[in-house]
């Protein structure tokens, strides 16, 4: 077991010269998704224990295609976030750690029983549901474009146990004006001709969930009308957007006639987050 770890990235193929993307870490995460062990049974396994063939060649071919750069949660089929497990499929994004400032910002705001969120181009229902697990009393919503992503969403509610309402359709068509206490999305924001879409990683992620056109901003400017308009007086809006975009992101907000508005960083210290209050 441990002798075929030692040498397993040895026999990977790669660029010359090239680091392998695949850390030891992922590998034993691979060896545990390929086995059905945990990684505690894994590291105590005796060392002269031999891999049955054909778990050593999906082990193999499932480390080979992490180094050809295919995201770990695509190839387990899940991953962690806001401490929920959730199933990941190439139909949904991978949830990001700074994808957790947009809850931590939505928790920070002051919030009755029976307040109203709506989560826009939820995925896979990581924000959504993260916000339900911390406010069961409230009522939470998700929308998506993609009846994949939906699909998805919709099988994570279900194994959490947490009552998240999900429709098909583009922003806020579903939403009765003035019904929302908070509005929070995490759209398309990257720029169409950003070359990291074509990278490692991200070339096999949705590309709908990313592009977000010529200047980044495409899906977030249609977002502002709708998300004001089901706002209830005093409602917010929070949006996560490129590290470079808090300026033209703030001015989309005032445009849109939402006030206090204010931007949060990451934790790597980027902005990240804008959001917005909604007067009258």
């Amino acid at each position: 077991m441990r002798a075929f770890l030692a040498h397993a990235t040895c026999a990977v193929p790669r660029t010359s010269g090239q680091p392998p993307r695949c850390a030891t870490p992922e590998i034993w995460a691979l060896g545990c998704h390929v086995l059905e062990r945990p990684l505690a049974r894994l590291l105590a396994a005796d060392t002269a224990e031999r891999l049955h063939p054909e778990d050593e060649a999906r082990w193999r071919a499932l480390i080979a295609r992490r180094e050809q750069g295919e995201p770990l949660a695509y190839l387990i089929g899940h991953t962690e976030f806001w401490s929920l497990t959730l199933t990941v499929t190439p139909d949904v994004l991978v949830p990001r750690p700074e994808t957790e400032i947009l809850v931590e910002r939505a928790l920070a705001v002051p919030a009755a029983d029976g307040a109203c969120y709506l989560d826009v181009g939820t995925g896979s229902g990581a924000v959504a549901l993260a916000l339900k697990k911390e406010r069961p009393r409230a009522h939470v919503a998700a929308c998506d474009q993609s009846r994949a992503a939906l699909t998805v969403a919709r099988a994570n509610a279900k194994a959490l146990c947490l009552d998240v309402a999900f429709w098909l359709g583009s922003w806020s068509d579903a939403i009765v004006a003035g019904s929302c206490d908070l509005v929070v999305s995490n759209p398309p924001y990257v720029e169409s001709a950003d070359p990291c879409l074509d990278s490692d990683g991200l070339r096999y992620e949705p590309r709908g969930a990313l592009d977000g056109g010529t200047d980044g901003l495409r899906a977030i400017a249609a977002l502002l009308p709708a998300a004001v308009r089901v706002l209830r007086p005093r409602g917010r809006l929070l949006v996560e957007h490129g590290a470079r975009q808090d300026r033209p992101v703030q001015s989309l907000f005032e445009r849109a006639g939402l006030t206090d508005i204010v931007t949060h960083a990451d934790y790597a210290g980027h902005p990240r987050v804008t959001e917005g209050v909604r007067h009258g």
